[in-house]
C-alpha cells in the first residue's frame, strides 16, 4: 500500500510538471509569436493602400475609356492601364487573404511554411511591377497628359497630335520587349545567385523587412523547440 501511494503521488508529480513545462512553453511561444504577428500586421497597410489605389484608378479609367471607346489611339493604353491595374488589385487581395489565413497557433513548420509562400508572392508581385512599369507607365502618360490637356484646353487641344508617332510606338515596343527580356534576366540572377547572401538580401529587402523579421522569429521558436 505505502508504493502504491508512492506510485500515486509520482505520477501526480509527473502530471503537473508536465502541466508546467507545457504552460512555460506556451508563454515562451506566445513572447516570440506576438511580435512576429504585430510586425505581420504592420505589412498589410501596402495591400491595403494598393487596393484604395486601384479602385481610383479602376473608376477614373472606366471613365475615361466610356468617353474614349471610339478612338483606339486612347482606347488602347487607356486597356493596358486598366489591366495592369486588375493584376495589382488581384495580387493584393491573394496578400490580403494568405496574411489573414496564417494560424499563429498552429505548427511552427506550417508558419514557416505559410510565411514563405508569403514572402514568395511578394517577390512575384514586385517583379511582375518592375517588368510591366514600362509599359504601364507610358500607356498611364499618355492617358493623364490626354485628360490634363483637355481639361485645361476645354477640348481644343489633342496631346496626341503633338508626339511624334514613331516616338510613340518606340515607346510601345520598348514597354513590350521588356517584360519578356526582364523575365529571362531575372530568371538568369536567380539560379545563378540563388545562393549568394547579397542575393538573399535583395529578395528579404524586396519582400519587406516586417516579413523578414517575422521569418526569423519563428526560426528562433523552431530553434529552441529543437533544443528542447
Amino acid at each position: 500500500m505505502h508504493l502504491e501511494e508512492l506510485q500515486q503521488q509520482w505520477q501526480r508529480l509527473e502530471q503537473k510538471l508536465d502541466h508546467a513545462l507545457a504552460l512555460e512553453s506556451e508563454m515562451v511561444r506566445q513572447a516570440i509569436m506576438q511580435p512576429a504577428h504585430r510586425r505581420l500586421n504592420r505589412l498589410t497597410i501596402w495591400p491595403m493602400i494598393d487596393l484604395v489605389f486601384c479602385v481610383c484608378v479602376l473608376l477614373a479609367i472606366g471613365t475615361f475609356l466610356s468617353n474614349h471607346w471610339h478612338d483606339w489611339h486612347l482606347a488602347m493604353p487607356a486597356v493596358v492601364v486598366m489591366a495592369g491595374t486588375m493584376a495589382l488589385l488581384i495580387s493584393s487581395i491573394v496578400l490580403l487573404q494568405r496574411m489573414a489565413q496564417l494560424d499563429w497557433s498552429g505548427p511552427v513548420a506550417e508558419i514557416q511554411g505559410s510565411l514563405e509562400m508569403l514572402r514568395a508572392t511578394k517577390i512575384r508581385q514586385f517583379k511582375w511591377i518592375i517588368l510591366l512599369s514600362p509599359l504601364v507607365g507610358f500607356c498611364a502618360l499618355i492617358v493623364g497628359l490626354h485628360w490634363l490637356f483637355t481639361w485645361l484646353s476645354e477640348g481644343r487641344v489633342n496631346i496626341l497630335d503633338k508626339f511624334d508617332p514613331w516616338w510613340i510606338m518606340a515607346n510601345y515596343a520598348f514597354g513590350i520587349l521588356f517584360v519578356p527580356l526582364g523575365y529571362l534576366l531575372a530568371g538568369v540572377l536567380a539560379k545563378r545567385c540563388h545562393r549568394h547572401r547579397w542575393w538573399q538580401a535583395v529578395l528579404d529587402g524586396i519582400s519587406g523587412t516586417s516579413l523578414k523579421a517575422a521569418r526569423l522569429d519563428v526560426e528562433r521558436w523552431a530553434s529552441l523547440q529543437q533544443e528542447k
